[in-house]
């Protein structure tokens, strides 16, 4: 997947340091703003950042479209914009569940979720597919985004390269050279890569929300979990292992809620299982 020097992990670094935006924001409701979702390396995307009203990533009919971070030579910054894909011409998105399975909003266990996704994903081609489409989208533009980033570092760098060399050729013909004058100050020069990195969270962070609106669409355990089963409330360690071992039959009888971090670790261990079964 490495191309121009891409690599996952690198982004990640980068992209970490803006977690803390989100410090200071609470919890908010779970069925307008759903937990983050990165297939491959788990962007720290916990901050909505656009306006509500003007969101262009609404998730379309079968395959939503994400934002792309480009480079616009007819600019002085780098821009993140949206590749909107054309609707899909296919039936409505269903669940992917057999009828006579378990419904994955009530499943709180890894047992559980693990009974329902060998079942109904394994043996599913469809929903294969539509898994693949995923992850190859985010990781196309991960690629983008950091490309675009190296791009402005070389830029910011090609400024300085350039007015040492017209530095060089006042000298030789005796013309005064002001030292002190930049072309962008050190200070500019972060506050634009800064920039560039906001934008890349905001586009992280819509494209992320896409991805869960199709896994839930996908009827897949713990995206698609009932309100109600979610608690604010850290859970002890103790009550988390004993959960780890509960049998579906045992959660079925009595059902149990989560706390969002131990739904995050759930969801994030569910997308590295579908990773796996989803790979050609």
């Amino acid at each position: 997947m490495n191309a121009e020097g891409y690599n996952s992990a690198d982004l990640t670094s980068v992209l970490r340091t803006l977690s803390a935006l989100s410090n200071n924001q609470g919890h908010q409701d779970y069925q307008h703003n759903p937990p983050s979702v990165n297939i491959s390396s788990h962007l720290p995307v916990q901050q909505r950042t656009q306006d509500e009203d003007d969101d262009p990533y609404e998730p379309a009919e079968a395959s939503p479209p994400f934002p792309v971070a480009q480079v616009h030579p007819n600019h002085s910054t780098y821009q993140t914009i949206t590749r909107a894909h054309a609707p899909s011409a296919k039936a409505p998105l269903h669940s992917i569940a057999p009828s006579s399975s378990v419904d994955s909003s009530s499943i709180t266990t890894w047992p559980a979720a693990l009974q329902h996704v060998m079942r109904a994903v394994s043996q599913n081609e469809d929903a294969q597919r539509r898994i693949r489409r995923l992850i190859q989208s985010q990781h196309d533009h991960e690629r983008q985004w950091w490309q675009g980033r190296e791009a402005l570092l070389k830029k910011q760098k090609a400024r300085v390269d350039k007015k040492k060399e017209l530095d060089a050729v006042l000298r030789s013909v005796g013309a005064p050279v002001d030292d002190t004058k930049q072309v962008s100050t050190a200070e500019e020069d972060q506050a634009e890569l800064r920039n560039y990195n906001a934008k890349v969270y905001r586009a992280s962070k819509q494209m992320a929300e896409a991805m869960t609106f199709e896994l839930r669409s996908l009827g897949i355990p713990f995206f698609t979990i009932r309100k109600s089963l979610i608690s604010d409330a850290p859970r002890a360690p103790q009550d988390r292992i004993s959960r780890n071992y509960q049998t579906s039959e045992s959660a079925s009888q009595h059902q149990v809620s989560l706390s969002r971090d131990e739904l995050s670790v759930l969801q994030r261990r569910m997308l590295e299982l579908l990773q796996d079964l989803c790979k050609e």
